[in-house]
C-alpha cells in the first residue's frame, strides 16, 4: 500500500479545499478592502500541477470529486466547477502536450486556467442574472486581484507540492 497516494495526497487535496474557503472569508476584505475581490482557486491550481507532474488520470479523478464537492458546498449552482474543474485538467494535459514542464509554463497554464474559469462563472453567473456587474467592472474589481492572489500561491505550492508528486509517481514505478 503507497501510503503518499491513499493518504496523503486526499489529504492534501481536501486540506486545499478547506484552505480555500478560509482565506476567502477570512482575509478577502483585509487584504484588499471592500471596493476589490479575489477568488482563491486554490484547488484550480493544485490540479494544474498534479496535471503536469502526475497521473493525468488521477488529476480528472479528483477534478471531478472536489467539482461537485465546491459546488455542494460554496456555491448555489449545481454543476458549475463540476464541469469546470475537468475541463481544466483536459485543457493542461493538451497545452503540455506541446509545452514543456517547468515553473513558467505551468505558471502561465495556471493563470491562464484562473482566467478561464473565473470568466466562465461570471458569464453564467450574468446569463442567469444572478450578478449585474459590467464585464469592465469584473475584470477591474475582481479579475485582477484573483489573478495575483493565485498566481502568489501558486508560486508557494508549486515546489513543495511538484516535489511531492515526482516523488510519488517515483514511488509507484
Amino acid at each position: 500500500m503507497n501510503v503518499k497516494k491513499t493518504i496523503w495526497l486526499p489529504v492534501i487535496m481536501i486540506g486545499t479545499f478547506i484552505l480555500e474557503g478560509v482565506v476567502s472569508l477570512q482575509f478577502g476584505q483585509s487584504l484588499f478592502g471592500e471596493s476589490r475581490l479575489f477568488i482563491p482557486h486554490f484547488l484550480l491550481i493544485m490540479l494544474v500541477i498534479m496535471t503536469a507532474f502526475y497521473k493525468r488520470n488521477v488529476a480528472l479523478i479528483y477534478a471531478f470529486i472536489l467539482g461537485i464537492l465546491f459546488d455542494i458546498y460554496y456555491t448555489g449552482v449545481m454543476g458549475i466547477y463540476f464541469a469546470i474543474f475537468p475541463f481544466v485538467v483536459y485543457i493542461t494535459e493538451k497545452f503540455l502536450k506541446v509545452l514543456h514542464n517547468n515553473i513558467v509554463l505551468v505558471g502561465l497554464i495556471a493563470i491562464f486556467n484562473v482566467i478561464l474559469s473565473e470568466t466562465l462563472v461570471y458569464a453564467f453567473y450574468y446569463l442567469i442574472g444572478t450578478t449585474t456587474i459590467s464585464f469592465a467592472d469584473f475584470i477591474d474589481y475582481r479579475l485582477w486581484t484573483t489573478i495575483l492572489f493565485n498566481l502568489a500561491f501558486y508560486l508557494v505550492v508549486f515546489f513543495p507540492f511538484r516535489l511531492f508528486l515526482l516523488k510519488l509517481k517515483k514511488s509507484e514505478s
